[in-house]
């Protein structure tokens, strides 16, 4: 019997560093260590049955990533989660499990088929943080925000201010901290860098050169008209 959970975990601020495909690697070892039933696929070359929902790029780190596993059979979903994070290397934290019911229709859809935001806090280094916010308020009440998007079809320009549902301003000391939530998704997605990438070119005082830290707080999907964590969608 094929049971599938949601598995909500972090990718920590010290790995954020790593790529998307050693993540992955070290989550399977994670699994394998905790002896827990994965079902792997058939063929030449059998994979375990997971789906990340969506991968971070690189220099993300995140406290609210979400992956799909298949069982072989049901386990509690208290002991899943006490047996992955007794095997878990330091970066990597399990919080939830959740086992997906089927929907009335029959198969419940995978969780990278459901999102449609992601939260994010953003810290840009500036000059001068009072002058910073008043440039970027200014640049808020502009009626688009096109930027130059790269796709396997060449480059385009693109107006990112609709992919942007909410964007609330803060300051900590020499720090432009940005709290927004942005569409995530296969239907439409804003990269967070991306966003970065605009406000560094049309906002003043910002240091152009310093990296960016971004952290991904949560991933959402709609559910009945609100936005949901993905683990309380189901």
């Amino acid at each position: 019997m094929k049971v599938r959970y949601l598995v909500k975990y972090t990718k920590a601020s010290e790995i954020k560093f790593i790529s998307h495909l050693d993540l992955m690697r070290t989550i399977q070892r994670i699994i394998r260590r905790a002896g827990l039933p994965i079902e792997y696929s058939k063929g030449f070359n059998p994979h375990m049955t997971i789906s990340i929902a969506q991968p971070l790029s690189v220099g993300v780190y995140s406290k609210g990533e979400y992956m799909d596993v298949v069982f072989t059979e049901e386990v509690d979903t208290r002991f899943i989660l006490d047996k992955l994070n007794e095997n878990t290397p330091s970066g990597v934290k399990f919080l939830d499990v959740v086992k997906v019911e089927k929907g009335e229709t029959g198969k419940a859809p995978q969780a990278m088929a459901i999102i449609d935001a992601a939260e994010y806090i953003m810290k840009l280094k500036c000059t001068n943080v009072k002058e910073v916010i008043t440039s970027l308020e200014q640049v808020k009440n502009m009626p688009q925000w096109n930027i130059m998007k790269k796709s396997k079809s060449g480059e385009k320009e693109v107006d990112i201010k609709p992919l942007i549902k909410d964007l609330s301003i803060k300051s900590s000391e020499n720090l432009l901290v940005l709290e927004v939530v942005t569409a995530c998704g296969s239907r439409e997605n804003l990269s967070p860098s991306l966003l970065a990438d605009y406000i560094k070119e049309h906002v003043e005082y910002i240091d152009k050169e310093a990296f960016v830290d971004i952290e991904r707080l949560d991933m959402y999907a709609y559910k009945n008209n609100k936005l949901v964590p993905l683990n309380k969608f189901f």
